[in-house]
């Protein structure tokens, strides 16, 4: 019997059709993953069922009868049966609750000093606390670390084993095919497929997803140039995160740096590039020493750096899309005038070139889906031909489209004879990407692996083995 079913649901904002005619069930008792690219009418189906929007045509039913929800004080309609609890009472049914779940919070604590984690675990027990029969979870593991992640799947196992519907929508298939029963995949607002996880392989989810075959490591040849590395790092350290780093990258090649959260992976890139200034150790690009601590210096020669959290590093969301491709441009041309209509030039050809999808130059990146302002960020720094360019996580938080996009740009800049050293703990990512791959576990290179020898198992044994001292 299916606990949630949508039939025919339609939904648009103008001209613009977010939804169009979307149908599928939700069985009683399973975990259900929706996924899709960015603009595939994910949020828009999760807003109806919350009441926070009204489908245009179509219903929902809930256990065979039409769920009218005009409100999210409706969706929550069990509350008026709960009545006034005494504080006591609340705090030993709340303590109770975290405790079946494994919940490692007070129940005395403020929701404002908990990690967001702890905050995400809370939000779960609460659904138990209203005996709710559907969770709906909307990417909840953006802000998690992996072992984060791992706890909240350990709630979400128990509240499957009490019998809770859960609709998971997430953009990242390793946890997707980990958690769900059935997958069902929209695209443009349209319901393309549902498989049965187990019968399902994630190439199969992703070509539904984008209608294209996903790509996989393609060997490439590099181009020939100077014999000398484009970036040399030498004996660099940043107490405590990075601890006697040395290694090269020629001109076209692409070097992953795959760690595990706290590795120090971040921390050595941000220091390569002069956002953190190093205790000892140096950076050369094509021989020229750049000075330690600098950005500046580091632009000057050619390094661009696309940042891990593009929504604090990355872009400036009071400026238009125009200004945060033309910004670095700017910043190596401030003792001239600058002109607008080159600038503007500029910017509508990296738009044209990196297929960001915008309405114009003048909107800001807030209007943007997460793919378009991460593709935002790496255009504005190829907008300087940069020699070296630094990427730090280039895809987190895309959907799989966008992701695939952003790696063909690596690869074709690559091809075009600049370094590219892309940090990432996505290690499907760096396999797909990489010429080689530096392992990075305690500030400290464990290992380093050709594109041919490399396989997760023997990346995961260098990122994860215990320390023993320098490798």
């Amino acid at each position: 019997m299916a606990d949630l079913e949508f039939r025919d649901v339609h939904k648009s904002f103008g001209a613009v059709r977010a939804l169009g005619g979307v149908s599928f069930a939700v069985r009683e008792g399973e975990t259900h993953a929706c996924v899709g690219e960015n603009g595939a009418g994910k949020s828009t189906l999760l807003k109806i069922v919350a009441g926070i929007l009204r489908a245009d045509r179509g219903e929902i039913l809930w256990r065979g009868a039409p769920l009218r929800v005009g409100s999210p004080h409706d969706a929550l309609a069990v509350t008026d049966r709960v009545g006034r609890l005494d504080e006591p009472a609340m705090r030993s049914r709340a303590a109770a609750l975290l405790d079946e779940l494994h919940v490692p919070v007070s129940a005395d604590r403020r929701m404002e000093h908990l990690s967001p984690a702890h905050v995400q675990l809370v939000q779960v027990a609460r659904a138990l606390a209203f005996d709710c029969r559907v969770l709906v979870l909307d990417e909840p593991t953006t802000s998690l670390t992996d072992a984060e992640a791992t706890q909240l799947f350990g709630v979400l196992a128990a509240l499957k084993a009490r019998g809770v519907t859960i609709l998971f929508v997430s953009h990242r298939l390793p946890e997707v095919f980990r958690l769900c029963d059935r997958i069902t995949v929209l695209r443009d607002g349209h319901h393309i497929a549902t498989f049965d996880r187990e019968a399902a392989t994630v190439d199969q989810v992703v070509r539904a997803m984008v209608g294209r075959e996903p790509p996989g490591h393609v060997p490439r040849e590099r181009p020939a140039g100077d014999a000398r590395p484009a970036l040399s790092v030498r004996d660099l350290v940043r107490r405590p995160r990075v601890n006697g780093v040395s290694f090269d990258v020629a001109a076209g090649e692409i070097v992953g740096v795959f760690g595990l959260v706290g590795s120090g992976r971040t921390e050595l890139v941000e220091t390569i590039f002069g956002l953190a200034r190093p205790d000892a150790g140096s950076v050369d690009v094509h021989g020229h020493r750049l000075a330690p601590g600098a950005p500046a210096s580091a632009i000057r020669s050619g390094v661009a750096l696309v940042p891990e959290d593009r929504q604090r590093q990355g872009l400036f969301f009071n400026l238009s899309l125009g200004d945060n491709l033309a910004l670095p441009g700017a910043a190596l041309v401030s003792h001239r005038l600058i002109r607008r209509r080159e600038e503007r030039d500029g910017a509508a050809s990296q738009i044209a070139a990196l297929s960001i999808k915008a309405p114009g130059l003048q909107v800001t990146p807030d209007r943007l889906s997460g793919g378009n302002q991460q593709k935002v960020v790496v255009g504005k720094w190829l907008g300087i031909a940069p020699r070296v360019l630094l990427l730090d996580e280039p895809t987190k938080g895309v959907d799989i489209g966008a992701k695939y996009e952003i790696h063909n740009i690596i690869r074709r800049e690559a091809s075009r004879g600049m370094a590219c050293l892309v940090a990432s703990s996505d290690l499907p990512e760096v396999l797909a990407l990489a010429d080689r791959i530096l392992v990075v576990r305690d500030g400290r290179l464990r290992g380093e692996l050709s594109a041919v020898e490399a396989d997760e198992e023997r990346v995961m044994r260098l990122a994860a083995a215990p320390a023993e001292g320098p490798a």
